[in-house]
């Protein structure tokens, strides 16, 4: 978005009007009349001085999920504050039920716990919605501020009894989700709502706000999942803006958005329209906190400089391997680059490089981590007829001319922020036959394609050892698979660390 490459429609997942400009990249949309479907609180999140130029879709209002059938059949009150919750960890030991499951997959989550937490504490009074603006402008940090060490230690206290963990899968939220379902475990915690009975799942589950310690100021956390707007340039091509205003047309009614959505994602959302109903199942028990007001905003824009670096910190803390003192430390830290907007620079990429020149720079450098002959990367395109999950196995985006943080890197690695690499050994002739074919992920023929990285053309008859981004159910079978236990990021940071800037001239391997 900042480089200014925007399709005519534009989609962004997060948007702050009061910190992100957009105005001079997309249109005021609060002329037309698609805007009077929407509920009026919605639009007065996305009012910038009177214009409109996103528009929201789909929202969650996240909590931690809870097994109501596993209260049941304990007898067990669902608590409606920290103490009761406290209350309730002792008998979950005591009957040899999992207190709760922390999705740990990505660094962010860590940073959300810890904001959503304290939301239930003095971060979420008029006091620390203030503390928030002094600390983004520089005015006042955590270890100088009574309230938030307040509710640093209330934190502490989540952890102590139990609900901050390291029982998720590190690796997959899916696992994680899916041991939630096995019956054992009460909580759930994580950025998506999502176990739902459209699932089918014997157990049925429903959602808690994250607790004060006395209830009395009990949250519930909203997060707009994606922002719909018009690129400025169809201001010179009125026919593709007549056609672009159609689509928001559809967007912006509860029939348009609720196609994009799979079931079980429509069941977990909200939708901003006057007409639109929430999921009975879902939210009725609920309903009654979240009109009256019982909310606080997902905090990011602004933040982003810390995002990861005090999420890790989280994770760690969460996992025994940092105190909170050390996470009190990093926001500190963290606060002249949040201030100045100045991430730690891995590198500098001095040209657009496309997706193919990013899936050319990780081969080579997943290929040197792992020790491996060559690479194959394959290319997260859209393929009409697979699934909308498409390819999290391949390189996704491109780089733009600019600094390079580990966030950038995220985007662009097949294994993102902690997965590990995979090797296999292959003849020449299986490189080959991979290559017309594609990473078939499906198993249907519909193969992304892969980009062969290697200094050498591969000989039919010889054996290779392949560092591979994408391995079909079929390959698995022919070949072994090996985890390299390199993690990708680290050797990404490594390899792209190496150079002070980076071209195109760079993705050639010699």
């Amino acid at each position: 978005f900042a480089a200014g490459d925007l399709p005519d429609i534009c989609t962004l997942s997060v948007y702050n009007p009061m910190t992100d400009l957009v105005s001079n990249k997309l249109l005021d949309l609060s002329g037309y009349d698609f805007t009077d479907n929407y509920v009026e609180s919605r639009l007065q999140d996305v009012f910038d001085g009177g214009a409109i130029y996103l528009l929201p879709s789909a929202y969650n209002c996240y909590g931690i999920t809870y097994n109501k059938t596993l209260l049941r059949e304990h007898g067990w009150e669902l608590p409606n504050s920290f103490a009761e919750l406290e209350e309730l960890a002792a008998k979950a030991k005591e009957a040899g039920v999992d207190l709760c499951l922390p999705q740990i997959q990505y660094p962010g989550y860590g940073f959300q716990y810890l904001c959503n937490i304290a939301d239930a504490d003095f971060l979420g009074t008029l006091d620390g919605r203030l503390w928030q603006k002094d600390y983004l402008s520089g005015a006042a940090n955590v270890s100088n501020t009574p309230g938030m060490m307040q509710a640093m230690a209330y934190v502490q206290k989540w952890k102590d009894i139990g609900m901050l963990n390291d029982s998720g899968d590190a690796l997959d939220d899916n696992v994680t989700r899916q041991r939630m379902t096995e019956g054992n475990t009460l909580f759930l915690m994580g950025g998506t709502n999502g176990i739902v009975e459209a699932e089918g799942n014997a157990d049925k589950f429903g959602l808690m706000p994250y607790l004060s310690e006395d209830g009395t100021q009990n949250v519930f956390v909203l997060k707009v999942n994606r922002f719909y707007g018009l690129s400025k340039k169809l201001e010179q091509n009125p026919q593709k803006l007549e056609d672009a205003l159609k689509v928001m047309r559809v967007l912006s009614t509860v029939a348009g958005t609720s196609a994009l959505l799979a079931a079980s994602t429509l069941k977990s959302s909200l939708l901003p329209f006057k007409d639109a109903k929430a999921d009975d199942t879902y939210y009725a028990d609920v309903a009654e906190a979240m009109n009256a007001g019982n909310t606080a905003p997902f905090i990011y824009s602004g933040w982003e400089n810390t995002i990861v670096t005090t999420g890790l910190k989280m994770l760690d803390f969460i996992k025994g391997n940092a105190t909170m003192e050390e996470v009190i430390r990093q926001l500190d830290e963290d606060q002249d680059s949040v201030v100045n907007n100045t991430p730690d620079v891995i590198t500098t990429v001095t040209e657009e490089l496309s997706q193919e020149d990013c899936a050319m720079l990780v081969g080579r450098c997943f290929a040197q981590a792992t020790g491996s002959d060559l690479a194959l990367v394959s290319l997260s395109t859209w393929i009409p007829g697979n699934p909308t999950d498409q390819n999290h196995h391949g390189v996704a985006a491109k780089l733009y001319a600019k600094g390079i943080t580990d966030y950038d890197l995220s985007v662009i690695l097949p294994t993102g922020w902690n997965r590990t690499i995979q090797t296999v050994t292959l003849t020449g002739q299986q490189i080959n036959d991979l290559l017309a074919e594609g990473y078939d992920a499906y198993g249907n023929g519909k193969g992304y394609p892969y980009v062969l990285v290697s200094p050498v053309q591969p000989d039919a008859g010889e054996t290779y050892q392949v560092a591979i981004c994408g391995v079909s159910d079929r390959l698995a079978a022919e070949a072994e698979v090996v985890d390299s236990g390199v993690v990708g990021m680290d050797a990404a940071k490594a390899f792209f660390g190496g150079y002070t800037s980076i071209s195109r001239a760079d993705t050639a391997w010699s």
